[in-house]
């Protein structure tokens, strides 16, 4: 299974973007974790189906309604599989 890291910069930290964004991805049954970084990015790891991936980014791209994603750094990577979403907090 192909686990996508993102990064997402701009204003993702204080916004409630981990919940908007996590909640979303819960629903559609998505795994990983999505948890802040000291830099004021985001990072997200998923792992799900293929065909959903791209409602993920689209979700992952809005955000919150109170925030503003300025850029999204996307990569494949090779990690373990996760067992459920985590929001990390």
């Amino acid at each position: 299974m192909k686990t996508y890291h993102y990064i997402v910069s701009g204003k993702v930290q204080g916004v409630g973007y981990r919940f908007c964004v996590g909640y979303k991805l819960k629903k559609l049954e998505m795994r990983g974790i999505i948890r802040n970084l000291d830099s004021g990015d985001v990072e997200i790891y998923l792992q799900g189906e293929e065909k959903k991936i791209k409602d993920c980014e689209r979700y992952i791209k809005l955000g919150s309604p109170y925030g503003k994603v300025s850029n999204i750094k996307k990569e494949i990577v090779d990690i373990k599989e996760f067992s459920k979403f985590n929001i990390e907090y």
